[in-house]
């Protein structure tokens, strides 16, 4: 059995790995302040999923009876619930992706969002940018309320309908990884069909960079450095911080990301039976040279792990900007 297959068949086993394991703790913590004592809530969550009782038997040994997505989002929502903070601190709900592109707006007609959910980005957008003609929300599944919307926003369950040379700007957002390759090769075609001629592509995926390239990166001080302290001064530009737990996901090894940001995801959709997970989760190397592979030309690409202080739960991103 491969590593995909393996963890497919029970994704805790991930929580073998004490490297990943304190890394995920750490991230979670940041991504729960809004419970109390988020320490507390993160240690007691992590060490019942890490039990023996849980697992079927010791984590040292092969894991016959894994624990269902039922059982273990019972669990964290009863915990929760115990954890329950009463005076909630006001939350961030500013839009870190918009606060990311928004100087890359200037000049924008339309704009693509694939994978829209229920098109909160594209109303986001909608509400802080006049001069933007059109927006078109693209996603098969999320069934947004359509009734009130800003008028220059539509809604497509594929892209089939979007016109040839019709968009300025397309926004992927965290959805890549959830898709087959043949899917994801199919719908960036479409979408490269659909951008006019210097039409741009921008991607956030959970992705990281190979440790093999973040080294050469760091001796060379060319592009594609991504040490805390380049990720800090790319993201003060958007009046953004990067979390603490960053740095201890840069630390891992390349399997290890991996894993970490499948684990991750899995935790965080427990609640979504319909997530289809494909195991598509690639370094920010591989999505070049995918993208590239399709006639895009790369013009940035820069690691943003975890943001500080965001109202919703994060992976680890990565943000990679294409020409037409």
């Amino acid at each position: 059995m491969d590593i995909a297959q393996e963890i497919l068949a029970n994704p805790l086993i991930v929580l073998q790995s004490e490297d990943i394991f304190d890394a995920l703790k750490k991230h979670w913590v940041l991504n729960h302040q809004n419970v109390r004592d988020p320490e507390k809530f993160v240690e007691e969550f992590f060490g019942w999923l890490k039990t023996s009782d849980v697992q079927g038997h010791a984590m040292s040994g092969p894991l016959r009876h894994p624990m269902s997505k039922k059982e273990i989002l019972r669990f964290y929502e009863k915990k929760l619930k115990e954890y329950k903070l009463e005076n909630l601190p006001p939350a961030e709900n500013s839009d870190m992706f918009l606060e990311m592109i928004e100087s890359k707006l200037e000049g924008v007609k339309t704009i693509l969002d694939f994978g829209c959910g229920k098109l909160t980005f594209l109303k986001n957008i909608a509400a802080q940018n006049k001069n933007v003609e059109k927006f078109i929300g693209i996603d098969a599944k999320s069934n947004p309320v359509l009734g009130d919307l800003d008028p220059r926003i539509e809604f497509e369950i594929n892209l089939d309908r979007i016109p040839d040379n019709s968009v300025d700007l397309a926004v992927v957002k965290l959805v890549l990884h959830h898709l087959k390759e043949s899917e994801i090769l199919e719908n960036l075609k479409k979408i490269k069909n659909a951008l006019k001629p210097d039409g741009k592509l921008i991607l956030f995926e959970e992705s990281f960079p190979e440790a093999a390239r973040h080294r050469m990166s760091l001796a060379s001080g060319k592009a594609w450095t991504f040490d805390v302290q380049a990720i800090a001064k790319y993201l003060k530009k958007s009046n953004l911080e990067t979390s603490e737990a960053t740095a201890d996901f840069m630390r891992l090894s390349d399997e290890d990301k991996f894993k970490f940001l499948f684990l991750n995801d899995w935790l965080m959709n427990l609640q979504n039976a319909y997530m289809p997970w494909t195991l598509e989760y690639r370094s920010m190397e591989s999505w070049r040279d995918l993208i590239e592979s399709l006639g895009f030309k790369e013009k940035e690409a820069h690691f943003i792990g975890a943001i500080k202080n965001r109202k919703r739960k994060q992976g680890m991103t990565a943000i990679l900007i294409f020409e037409n």
